[in-house]
């Protein structure tokens, strides 16, 4: 008898399998991972052809559509561009003047 799962790979198109191999009760697919090849180089100016948007960097926190649907402008407020220049910024080091680790 299994332990009541089958693992079984199976492409897309291949039919279902309809019973365990092992105990021969009834089993159902679950799709766990996929993996996707896109065949060719897809360059920024065929993007939107393929349903992609792609953006180039104008400035600091400003981005223009270069091709494809979508905004024409992506921008962020003062605040955001703040917030993003912080999480990238390395931790400050602080110095604990009460420790008494100087032995």
């Amino acid at each position: 008898m299994c332990e009541g799962r089958v693992d079984v790979i199976q492409g897309v198109n291949e039919e279902t399998l309809k019973h365990c191999p092992w105990c021969g009760l009834e089993v159902r697919r679950i799709v766990s991972r996929a993996t996707f090849k896109i065949a060719g180089a897809i360059t920024k100016d065929g993007a939107g052809k393929k349903g992609f948007t792609t953006f180039r960097r104008a400035e600091k926190g400003i981005w223009e559509k270069t091709d494809g649907e979508g905004p024409d402008v992506l921008s962020g407020t003062k605040d955001d561009i703040a917030a993003v220049d912080a999480e990238k910024a390395p931790p400050k080091k602080v110095i604990d003047l009460d420790s008494s680790d100087s032995d």
